[in-house]
């Protein structure tokens, strides 16, 4: 990371920016919700490290699950995370 906290897209020997994103390898700040049950609901990823949740650039998916078995992934949607619950789902 550059001191303005821009990412340096490097990945062992891969420095190809589409690579890395491929790979899964781009996102910095990785952040989860589940529900009660201990389901995923929502993932939520970032670019830069140690961002504010209220930044409208996290890529956000959403899960849903009939009967403890996963039937639909949504996403990803672009907004904030404190904000995820009100994006545009389906």
């Amino acid at each position: 990371m550059t001191q303005r906290n821009t990412p340096e897209y490097v990945m062992g020997f891969i420095r190809d920016r589409a690579t890395i994103a491929v790979l899964d390898g781009i996102w910095h700040d990785q952040r989860f919700d589940y529900n009660v049950g201990g389901e995923l609901i929502y993932r939520g990823v970032h670019e830069m490290h140690n961002i504010a949740i209220t930044d409208e650039n996290w890529e956000i998916w959403k899960y849903t699950y009939d009967t403890g078995k996963p039937t639909r992934i949504e996403g990803p949607l672009r907004g904030s995370w404190d904000g995820r619950a009100s994006l545009a789902w389906g």
